[in-house]
């Protein structure tokens, strides 16, 4: 489908998200019916969360008072995890800071839910027809939003060829049947790569803790995203945006992909620019030299109460230039609601003037 925006036309592949529910507006009705409103205090629409998601010395949306021009302006979130972990105030902040924002696209990096229940993708349903009012979405799965145990079971039945349509059966029945999504807009061009296998032989490690939770980057994906970057425009940025963390959690110890070293070698081979992930439920920007001046890889953290110990949840805000592109982390103060904390700028290499003559 194409999104139009300012007379501009978005491109996308399973980003359109599918399927029936309540009208999003209730969005907030539904969790107070189902108890998961996990803060009690009010919710306050025209409050100071709103007014501090916008940054002072930043590009004006407005004509003439552009300070430096913008390539792309993403903004990242993961692991929502509706259900009984969601934390009814966050949400109403991300998404009024998307609105207060005004990105070209927000991407969602997966972890939906919490037990992939029907009722659990239902909200995360109507939160996302939501937050599509302001800017085009494009979301993948995590592993919390697998039915990994049936599939397992019928592996060993006689129902092993439905085995993958039961794991992502409520996903694509809420959410979209397209589990590897791309969408194009202008100056930037996504490519989902789907991690969450469950229990496969691609992500078995020698850790049982990592069973079904450790995922990996299948080849049939990287070629999907290889074609998508061919069909775009060479001006545009590419991203890669996958669920599991490649790069090791500061607090947990632990990576989320079980090929991370072919999977950023195969990213920085189709001339990535920026990794977009979660999983880790801790927020953190790296640059990995698999390429020169390297892969920016940002690991948003959670938008739950699932946060590590002394960690607030957060989201990432990424900015992309014609010589940089930065980073800017969004921590929950509350009951101020998400603010900045602190932004990390890369310089784009000479790769970053693809397609500029």
């Amino acid at each position: 489908m194409r999104y139009e925006k300012g007379g501009e036309r978005l491109r996308s592949s399973g980003a359109e998200l599918v399927g029936g529910v309540t009208d999003p507006a209730d969005m907030f009705a539904l969790f107070d019916a189902t108890g998961y409103a996990a803060d009690s205090a009010p919710l306050r629409r025209d409050s100071r969360a709103r007014r501090k998601c916008s940054r002072s010395g930043q590009v004006s949306r407005s004509p003439g008072k552009v300070n430096f021009l913008f390539v792309a302006r993403i903004l990242h979130a993961s692991d929502l995890h509706f259900g009984r972990p969601a934390v009814a105030a966050q949400l109403v902040s991300l998404r009024d800071c998307i609105t207060e924002l005004a990105p070209d696209t927000v991407a969602i990096s997966g972890d939906l839910t919490q037990r992939c229940a029907n009722s659990e993708f239902v909200r995360a349903r109507a939160y996302l027809d939501d937050i599509r009012k302001a800017a085009p979405v494009i979301v993948i799965p995590g592993n919390h939003d697998v039915r990994w145990l049936g599939a397992v079971a019928r592996n060993f039945g006689f129902w092993r060829k439905t085995a993958h349509e039961f794991k992502y059966s409520r996903y694509a029945r809420h959410i979209s049947p397209e589990l590897s999504p791309t969408l194009e807009v202008p100056g930037a061009v996504i490519a989902g790569c789907n991690t969450a296998h469950g229990i496969s032989r691609g992500s078995l490690t020698r850790r049982f803790r990592d069973l079904g939770v450790i995922g990996h980057v299948k080849r049939r994906d990287l070629v999907k995203a290889e074609e998508t970057f061919a069909k775009a425009s060479p001006h545009a940025v590419r991203i890669i945006m996958i669920h599991h963390n490649p790069i090791k959690g500061e607090t947990s110890g632990r990576h989320g992909l079980a090929n991370t070293k072919q999977a950023l070698r195969a990213f920085a081979a189709l001339g990535v620019e920026l990794v977009l992930c979660g999983h880790d439920h801790q927020e953190a920007i790296h640059t990995v030299e698999e390429s020169s001046p390297g892969l920016v890889i940002s690991t948003a953290g959670t938008i739950s109460n699932r946060i590590r110990a002394g960690r607030p949840s957060s989201f990432n805000l990424v900015e992309i230039d014609e010589s940089a592109l930065r980073v800017t982390t969004y921590a929950w103060q509350n009951p101020e609601g998400f603010a900045p904390s602190r932004e990390r700028s890369f310089t784009r290499g000479a790769g970053a003037m693809r397609g500029r003559a």
